[in-house]
Formats: structure tokens, C-alpha cells, sequence
């Protein structure tokens, strides 16, 4: 819902920050690290990597709006 309300409202930097974003994806890289090493089930891989997806998604969008903005 965050990607929808950011794309609606045109503006991300109000509700997060480039340094969470990045704390972030780094919790979920080691998540699938994790998961993918100790061999854990197809499912937590599935979502381990669905959750990587969506955080470069949201660090796309990040970046697309900071720079559509500064104009």
C-alpha cells in the first residue's frame, strides 16, 4: 500500500527516508541469505526474495520521485 499511496500522492520523502530504505533491504538481503544457506523451505525463499523485490521497488520509487520533484 505504501507504493500505491506514493505513486497517488506523487511525493515519498514525507513518510520515509533513504537510510531506512537502505537498513531495509539490507535486513531483507539477510533474510534471503539466510534462508537460502541454511536451506529452509521454498516458501521462505519465495518470500524472501518477493520482500528483496519490493523494497528495490520502493527505492526506485524513492529515487524517481526525489528527482521528479527537485525540477
Amino acid at each position: 500500500s505504501q507504493i500505491y499511496v506514493a505513486y497517488r500522492n506523487g511525493r515519498v520523502d514525507q513518510a520515509l527516508s533513504l537510510g531506512f530504505l537502505l537498513c531495509w533491504i539490507a535486513g531483507d538481503l539477510t533474510n534471503f541469505v539466510g534462508c537460502y544457506l541454511t536451506n529452509q523451505l521454498p516458501i521462505q525463499i519465495v518470500t524472501a526474495i518477493f520482500y528483496v523485490n519490493m523494497d528495490i521497488v520502493m527505492i526506485s520509487q524513492f529515487v524517481y520521485y526525489k528527482l521528479k520533484n527537485q525540477k
